[in-house]
């Protein structure tokens, strides 16, 4: 029996304290996504990225999975994919 991830995380998010947690990551994940999109984009693999960054294919795995160490990382990161970074904030 297969469940579907959209339903699992419909009936997660009923629950006020999964919740609270999964709101809290969201722009660690949304940044994240917009680094493999941007990755992929330029058609370069973590290895290719990580050679070109001076690092590791590790390193870029874990900028990918929301760990990331500072902003001018994912500057360098922006810039060699070709892309830019901009900054906002919102009020809640």
């Amino acid at each position: 029996m297969i469940i579907e991830f959209n339903k699992i995380k419909k009936d997660l998010l009923k629950n006020p304290d999964f919740k609270k947690e999964y709101e809290a990551l969201s722009g660690q994940y949304q940044l994240a996504r917009m680094l493999i999109l941007a990755r992929r984009a330029a058609g370069l693999t973590q290895k290719d990225l990580a050679e070109r960054m001076g690092t590791s294919q590790s390193a870029i795995a874990r900028m990918e999975s929301g760990r990331v160490s500072s902003l001018k990382t994912v500057e360098k990161y922006a810039e060699i994919t070709g892309h830019r970074v901009t900054y906002q904030l919102e009020p809640k």
